[in-house]
């Protein structure tokens, strides 16, 4: 098949790597897969090292219908067989190009953002007459999805982010990032508004009454940056925060830590955290999260209510004080059983297939 993946994140994202991981496991099974994307993305930047062909453009706006005749031509002529659009910004130009040139349209929500008001209606008229089938990331955003718009269970599949197991694997404990008679937490996440990070921050306190011996590192970077360690300095947390900056290898991060915390409020499906529990590092995360569906509460991990630093600090405390490299060994068999990466691009694979055929045959549809 000829897969065209419309993509919109400027920097890079576990979006953005979902893309990259399906688009490389997709061209070893023989698919021909090309990326549309922003100019100096995150993709922009690493699909030419893994020779993914790609191309640039910056839609400005969801309604900018000045590029339709641009994407339809993109389409044309790469002979594409199957439109997966990943990003706002891509919806209604490129379903609409889809539409015109005839071709089977697949939409993609990786985020839980519901939405309101006219533009709730709105979006009614995207999942019902422009796509032809919707993969949501996690079983929140389907339950969403339904409850919204009163999409059809069957235009819905779950499909979540696939791990790459042999990469984030059982390490042994990387000490040189801490005592190694510290416990050692981590939040790998972009530094942004809507990531609960303040929260996390403004729970540190409580932690640390209870446990003292422990440091934590923030893996990221984003607007709120500044403000993040603002807030550290004031609580005089400095010795216990490290703001490592935007980091590469995070397996090495997870290496030198005993758990991670997901405070995002409402979060999709978390890949540093799916990444975590791959490296057997169990994840304190908020019950609004997809995470919430697929981690057993006390066992692989704590899931907990969002933007309450009292919970989150709880539920920190608790995991660390119980047998939390059991909690790990769990999380890591939920990894292997549901988010492989082969056995998430099979699905993905077999719904482009069956989507394709079922346009076929069915013209008007």
């Amino acid at each position: 098949m000829n897969i065209l993946i419309f993509d919109a994140t400027p920097h890079w994202s576990g979006g953005a790597n979902r893309i990259l991981l399906y688009s490389k496991e997709l061209k070893k099974r023989g698919h021909r897969v090309t990326v549309c994307c922003l100019p100096e993305s995150g993709l922009s930047s690493r699909l030419p090292e893994e020779n993914i062909p790609f191309c640039i453009i910056n839609p400005k706006s969801d309604i900018n219908l000045l590029i339709i005749p641009k994407l339809i031509q993109l389409i044309i002529k790469n002979k594409i067989d199957i439109i997966d659009i990943c990003s706002p910004n891509f919806y209604w130009i490129a379903s609409l190009a889809g539409r015109i040139t005839k071709r089977t349209i697949i939409l993609t929500r990786n985020v839980p953002y519901r939405k309101k008001g006219i533009k709730k209606y709105i979006n009614r008229v995207l999942y019902s007459a422009l796509v032809d089938r919707i993969i949501a990331i996690s079983d929140k955003i389907k339950r969403e999805l339904r409850e919204d718009f009163n999409i059809p269970d069957d235009k819905i599949t779950v499909i979540y982010d696939g791990i790459d197991t042999l990469l984030f694997s059982m390490q042994k404990q990387n000490n040189n990032l801490v005592n190694p008679e510290q416990y050692a937490a981590a939040v790998i996440s972009r530094l942004d508004d809507n990531k609960g990070l303040e929260c996390f921050i403004n729970a540190i306190p409580y932690i640390i009454q209870k446990i003292n011996s422990i440091l934590f590192f923030i893996v990221g970077t984003g607007c709120i940056e500044q403000q993040l360690k603002n807030l550290t300095t004031k609580l005089n947390l400095s010795e216990k925060v490290i703001f490592t900056g935007f980091m590469n290898d995070i397996p090495a991060i997870l290496a030198g830590v005993d758990i991670t915390i997901m405070p995002s409020p409402e979060e999709g499906m978390s890949m540093s955290a799916l990444e975590s529990m791959a490296s057997g590092k169990p994840v304190v995360a908020t019950s609004g999260s997809g995470l919430a569906d697929i981690i057993v509460n006390n066992r692989s991990g704590m899931i907990v209510k969002p933007n309450n630093s009292q919970e989150l600090a709880d539920g920190v405390v608790t995991l660390l004080q119980s047998d939390y490299k059991q909690a790990g060994r769990e999380a890591r068999t939920i990894i292997e059983e549901q988010f492989a990466l082969q056995t998430v691009v099979t699905q993905y694979e077999l719904l482009l297939e069956k989507s394709t055929q079922y346009i076929k045959s069915h013209p008007g549809t």
